[in-house]
Order: C-alpha cells, then sequence, then structure tokens
C-alpha cells in the first residue's frame, strides 16, 4: 500500500474512509463516524463499530 493512503498516527490504511467507501457501495450513507450516539439506522453492519470509535473520538477531544 502507497504510504500517502496510511493513517501516519498507527500506519495502517484510513479504515474510517475505506468503511465510508463501503457504505457508498451499497447505496447507504457514508456516515461512518459523523453520526450522533443516538444513530437509528439499525440495518448498518457498522453501527456498533461506528458508535465505538465516535466515542474514541469524542475522548480526544
Amino acid at each position: 500500500m502507497v504510504n500517502d493512503k496510511k493513517n501516519p498516527d498507527r500506519g495502517y490504511p484510513d479504515l474510517t474512509k475505506f468503511i465510508r467507501s463501503i457504505q457508498r457501495v451499497e447505496g447507504k450513507p457514508d456516515c461512518f463516524a459523523r453520526r450522533a450516539f443516538d444513530c437509528n439506522i439499525t440495518d448498518c453492519q457498522w453501527q456498533s463499530y461506528c458508535l465505538e470509535e465516535l466515542k474514541k473520538i469524542k475522548g480526544k477531544k
């Protein structure tokens, strides 16, 4: 993988962008880690992981 595509903090690909691209391909909103903790999109396969990411983001602020 090309270095400029990696997350500089961890040296790994940006999973947030990857998941959002999957959401777009599925025809769903690309909202991963963008919505509030009260997300009501219950058919989203990423919901539990997304809510965990939001907690991490909120904790960094």
